[in-house]
């Protein structure tokens, strides 16, 4: 019988021990790492000490060796620590980069980041600074027409500090979606909630460094060692990906007079409408639109109903649909053609009791512009993956792709000893079954049809019993000195 390959051992969380992981990870190369970041600056928002590597550890390590200026701010502590300065070296910050936050939206203003990092509400400083950013981004950005950041938010509790301890596991494993009673201090599921939808997930690679299956040689694990506190968070930070959720800075929304400025302040965690009025926006001037984006009220718990108007230039009805807006303040997505639009209306039709509308966002193009170049990332399950080993009886592993931003199709090809065992195009989601045959080590190769300086390599290797259980012995010695770096 044919044993497919499940992706991360099923998920097996027990602590896994290596020895002969420290060699390099060959032919495993991604585009993601060849763009250059000269000129981008990069804003890391966190709350305390140590909330900067949960946040976007990876992604400083990332872009700092893209040549992006990095500046890290922090809300909470007030003075430098030993430790801080240490950490954020290894992660390729200097020390004139680091900032202690008194005006935020000065630093925001006066910096003008092309990218930047936030943490999500979830300890009370988080929350405050997350509550902070969002009200104030939204001033600037109805402020500042020509100021646009790529947001990337973080729940850095839930998908990093908290996440299950799976660093040993024998091929590293994705970022795992939190649950309740599994995930520590997961009490309430944001997962799915307003803007949050784990599918729509941004996911970013890791650097090479950081796949390393032991933790002295992952700088990533290094610089959590430099706060000397909390080791075993290590465990639970360094993945195979690095989870964000995207927020859109260029709504039109923006520009309009609006009958209710809640219902456009980058806040996506609240505001209502009343039932009895409608929801308005006129612009002086007509303005593109390409895509509607509805946030109901996150704590509704049932759909609801409202209907949509959208009056052209020439003071012709385009749109005067009723839509069903989805529950959890999930978002209601509404694609048309390009049209120019002066006047929208929204208005409450039916709904439950805790009815509301959070945010509305109009979009002149479908995708927006962005400083991070578009990706792909070839994944087994859940898995992105760089090199992967397998055991010898081990016959087939279905195959996936995750796309930042892409939407041609992708071909897959495979070779073994220099011959093509596999060439399939994937156009859109869904798996490719690989059958191993007698291969003991196979190159894979992804590249986006018109476009191959989008691509992604990754090898599959079959291993042993004997390198399985040198592995076991490594890992377990990297865990003890892990353990007496703890009592120093």
């Amino acid at each position: 019988m044919n044993k497919i390959f499940e992706s991360g051992l099923a998920g097996s969380l027990e602590l896994y021990d290596e020895i002969a992981s420290d060699e390099e990870f060959s032919a495993a190369g991604n585009s993601f790492f060849e763009r250059s970041y000269f000129g981008t600056r990069v804003l890391i928002l966190a709350a305390n000490f140590g909330d900067e590597i949960t946040l976007a550890g990876n992604m400083m390590l990332n872009l700092s060796a893209a040549r992006a200026e990095i500046f890290v701010a922090y809300s909470a502590e007030k003075v430098h620590s030993p430790e801080n300065i240490n950490a954020l070296k290894i992660l390729g910050v200097p020390r004139e980069k680091i900032i202690f936050i008194e005006n935020l939206k000065r630093l925001i203003v006066e910096l003008r980041a092309n990218i930047i990092f936030c943490v999500e509400a979830e300890t009370a400083a988080q929350k405050k600074l997350s509550a902070a950013f969002e009200k104030i981004l939204g001033e600037i950005l109805r402020e500042t027409p020509d100021y646009r950041p790529e947001v990337y938010k973080k729940f850095a509790c839930a998908t990093a500090l908290n996440a299950p301890p799976d660093f040993y596991a024998s091929n590293l494993m994705s970022v795992r979606r939190p649950k309740i009673g599994v995930t520590d201090g997961y009490d309430f599921d944001v997962i799915d909630r307003a803007g949050y939808g784990w599918a729509e997930r941004v996911r970013f690679p890791v650097p090479e460094a950081c796949r390393k299956t032991l933790l002295k040689n992952n700088p990533l694990a290094v610089a959590i060692f430099a706060y000397r506190k909390n080791h075993w968070s290590a465990l639970r930070i360094c993945n195979s990906d690095e989870v964000f959720f995207e927020r859109r800075t260029d709504n039109q929304a923006f520009f309009a007079q609006v009958t209710n400025p809640a219902a456009c302040d980058f806040q996506i965690t609240g505001g209502e409408i009343s039932r009895d009025k409608i929801l308005a926006f006129d612009w002086s001037e007509e303005v593109q639109v390409r895509r509607v984006v509805i946030y109901g009220n996150f704590l509704d718990n049932s759909p609801a109903k409202i209907k949509i108007r959208l009056t052209v230039d020439s003071g012709a009805v385009y749109l005067d649909n009723v839509y069903e807006l989805p529950s959890r303040g999930r978002p209601l997505i509404i694609d048309t053609e390009k049209i120019f639009v002066r006047r929208a209306e929204i208005k409450f039709v039916e709904g439950g009791r805790d009815f509301g509308i959070a945010e509305v966002e109009f979009f002149a193009n479908v995708n927006p512009l962005r400083k991070i170049a578009p990706f792909v990332k070839l994944v087994i399950g859940e898995d992105f993956f760089y090199r992967c080993d397998v055991p010898y009886e081990v016959e087939k592993i279905p195959l996936g792709l995750y796309k930042f931003h892409v939407d041609e199709p992708v071909r897959i090809t495979a070779k073994a000893s220099g011959e093509t065992i596999l060439s399939e195009i994937l156009n859109g989601g869904g798996e490719i079954i690989l059958n191993l045959g007698d291969a003991k080590e196979i190159a894979l190769a992804a590249e986006v049809i018109g476009a191959p300086d989008i691509y992604d390599e990754a090898v599959i290797r079959r291993v042993s019993d004997l390198t399985q259980i040198q592995l076991k012995i490594g890992q377990w010695l990297d865990k003890m000195r892990v353990h007496k770096i703890r009592k120093i």
